[in-house]
């Protein structure tokens, strides 16, 4: 029984469009709307209307001309395919992820998009070539809804910033970094692309058990753009100093 239902529920969402464009500020982008997934439903519609962390998209549509961004923890590809936006500039954009749920979407919407952005699959740190593994359960964000979700894992490899700047010969003018408690890995992985005077700013969701990044980044010649308090976490765009 439930075999047949999924099938014929699978057929009629097939009909259904899954398709949308989103235009914010000077971005715009087109994106896959899976029918299965509530949060990415509801994220575009708050990054749309301008509700879902307004900064971060202001400083997205503000990078110049012949900027370089690179965006760890980039999910769905909200960012990146936003970025790289053909409306009146050139930016070259890459994006890495290690979430094996969202990344497939990532890659849709990347080629949606016309392949404008690169899409790296890793899990950032400080070091490369090693595997980690990674836990997820099968009703993403929302575990306390049902009662019958799937834990699962995988393995991934570690890539350091610093590794794919020299093997691309690519090192990024912006950089963001959104992975949820994993900042210190990624910034210890980074340490000569955060030295090298190219990288001009640097976005980071940081949770509040390292708020020593502040300090790390001001060590770094960084100094604090702006700040934004969040329930569990806080949005800081540092500037190079000087």
């Amino acid at each position: 029984m439930l075999l047949s239902f999924s099938h014929a529920l699978g057929r009629l969402l097939r009909l259904l469009p899954k398709r949308t464009s989103v235009r914010l500020e000077s971005l715009q982008a087109s994106f896959f709307v899976p029918p299965n997934c509530h949060y990415v439903a509801d994220d575009l519609n708050q990054i749309a209307s301008g509700q879902r962390e307004p900064r971060l998209y202001q400083w997205l549509a503000a990078m110049p001309e012949g900027s370089v961004y690179f965006d760890v923890g980039t999910s769905y590809g909200q960012e990146v395919a936003l970025a790289s936006s053909p409306l009146g500039r050139n930016v070259t954009v890459v994006g890495f992820d290690c979430g094996l749920y969202h990344a497939h979407f990532c890659a849709l919407n990347r080629r949606l998009n016309e392949d404008r952005f690169e899409f790296v699959f890793a899990a950032v740190g400080e070091t490369s070539g090693e595997l980690v593994t990674i836990t997820c359960n099968s009703d993403t964000h929302i575990p306390h809804l049902h009662r019958k979700n799937v834990p699962y894992s995988y393995d991934v490899m570690t890539l350091a910033l610093d590794d794919y700047v020299k093997r691309q010969q690519l090192s990024p003018t912006h950089l963001k970094i959104d992975v949820d408690g994993a900042e210190f890995g990624v910034l210890r992985g980074a340490a000569e692309l955060l030295a090298d005077s190219q990288l001009r700013e640097v976005f980071i969701e940081i949770d509040h058990e390292n708020a020593g990044i502040m300090d790390y980044m001001a060590d770094m010649g960084f100094t604090v753009a702006w700040s934004e308090e969040k329930a569990v976490n806080r949005d800081v765009l540092f500037v190079r100093s000087g």
